[in-house]
């Protein structure tokens, strides 16, 4: 049985892409389970007094207004 090799080719092609969409739309599904338990938190800045939302995990943020850095004040217990 001969196959032409171009035909060869295309299939090999197309199964690579389908692949590759299959491994994106694992990989979407995993971003989009990350995305719904990230907490925001409402940090202001020191310079210009703005207000905005920042994740927890950072501790050092940067104004998007005055482009000053910020940090996140400890609280003494």
């Amino acid at each position: 049985m001969h196959i032409e090799l171009s035909l060869f080719i295309g299939i090999c092609l197309s199964v690579w892409v389908l692949f590759a969409f299959f491994l994106e739309y694992l990989n979407s599904k995993r971003t989009r389970k990350l995305k719904k338990k990230m907490h925001l938190v409402r940090r202001e800045c020191e310079v210009c007094a703005s207000t905005y939302f920042v994740s927890v995990f950072s501790n050092f943020w940067r104004c998007p207004l005055c482009n000053s850095i910020n940090k996140e004040k400890q609280e003494q217990k």
